[in-house]
């Protein structure tokens, strides 16, 4: 080789070098470059500690509406919110090579509402169920059962022993809703006495009816829990009905020798034929649109001046006692619950069901008889 091809073959050797000595810093300089370069994120801050960070300044601030909403009632209008420590998104630079553990809105959201969770034996008390229990210690009921599997929940007494996990959140958020709801307003029941119902009787004069009223509240509360509630406003939207009962002192004298009233059993008998076929209707006094089985005896015996109960209980009590083989047409036969008119040949006339309406059945139709009872001759 002569001299010229030596050194020009030295000078590719050396031009070779360098290519690889400038590609070698080069990669040293990024590798440095990237090991210093940091990435921006956003975290939720409560107080001074950092509760979780997110990737964007709206997913933290995403997370504490979040916070503050799930203890807001639906429908409410919120006058204010606080909380304690307070909460803001903070931005936060981290290098490249210590990346932060990211969490999901929803999840920051459970950790910070969940915060830590404390073991804690709860002792049940007279009234307690596994709902109740769930509610006081914001816990569902399925994790109750969970934690305590060997349990019978069907057979919880006071004094028992349940394992539980106490929460306490991050954060404690104080909020003032103003709600508005409808309740309720129970009616009142009155009670007074007349002479014209029987002793031992009782009828509703009048059927009650609840009102109700619209209550504005403005409502305290600490992560969820009231403390403070001040009324606003309370209006009356539909005022109650008073429930009027009458209270009998009323005597019934129904005596042996029915001269004295306008019929015999005979003719109370042939009335009360004349409706066979009328519906049943219970509660009803109609002969024509409808009786049940007292309503029905009722309103037979008042067209011949006789006042009686609506009560086949009562009934059973009526005039004298007479046995079934003694009986005449006219007199009642009653059985548990059931009252019926004889008419003889071992029939009764009554409204027996919705089905059959008033008919005439067998004395035995309805079931064994309690008493007879003569109220007219």
């Amino acid at each position: 080789m002569n001299i010229l091809e030596q050194i020009k073959s030295k000078k590719y050797v050396i031009a070779g070098a360098f290519v690889l000595a400038i590609a070698v810093l080069g990669a040293a300089v990024f590798t440095t470059v990237k090991a210093y370069a940091v990435e921006e994120y956003w975290a939720v801050q409560i107080g001074s500690k950092t509760a979780a960070v997110l990737n964007s300044e709206s997913s933290a601030k995403k997370v504490i509406k979040e916070v503050k909403n799930h203890y807001i009632e639906e429908g409410a209008q919120v006058k204010a919110i606080t909380c304690d420590p307070a909460m803001k998104a903070v931005k936060k630079t981290y290098k490249a090579s210590k990346k932060p553990k990211v969490s999901s809105v929803d999840n920051a959201v459970e950790y910070i509402l969940t915060g830590t969770k404390k073991r804690v034996t709860y002792t049940v008390k007279s009234g307690d169920s596994p709902w109740t229990i769930a509610s006081k210690y914001d816990v569902t009921v399925r994790e109750i059962l969970n934690m305590n599997e060997e349990k019978d929940f069907s057979a919880l007494y006071p004094g028992d022993k349940l394992k539980l996990y106490k929460i306490n959140p991050m954060v404690t958020v104080t909020a003032k809703q103003q709600i508005t709801t409808e309740e309720t307003i129970a009616y009142e029941t009155v009670t007074k006495e007349s002479s014209e119902v029987l002793k031992n009787t009782t009828i509703v004069e009048q059927k009650g009816s609840n009102g109700k009223k619209k209550i504005t509240k403005l409502v305290t509360t600490e992560n969820g829990k009231t403390v403070k509630t001040e009324v606003q406003e309370s209006k009356v939207i539909k005022s109650p009905t008073k429930r009027v009962i009458v209270k009998g002192t009323g005597i019934l004298s129904a005596p042996t020798d029915g001269k004295t009233y306008q019929g015999d059993g005979q003719a109370v008998a042939q009335y009360a034929l004349k409706f066979v076929g009328n519906p049943y209707v219970y509660g009803g006094v109609s002969l024509t649109d409808g009786a049940d089985c007292s309503g029905f005896v009722l309103s037979v015996y008042k067209y011949f001046g006789i006042t009686m109960a609506h009560d086949a209980g009562v009934m059973r009590s009526y005039g004298k006692e007479v046995s079934l083989a003694e009986a005449q047409p006219g007199d009642l036969v009653c059985y548990y619950g059931h009252v019926g008119i004889y008419i003889g040949g071992g029939q009764i006339v009554h409204a027996v069901n919705e089905r059959l309406g008033i008919a005439v059945t067998g004395t035995s139709y309805i079931g064994p008889v309690m008493t007879v009872r003569r109220i007219v001759e």
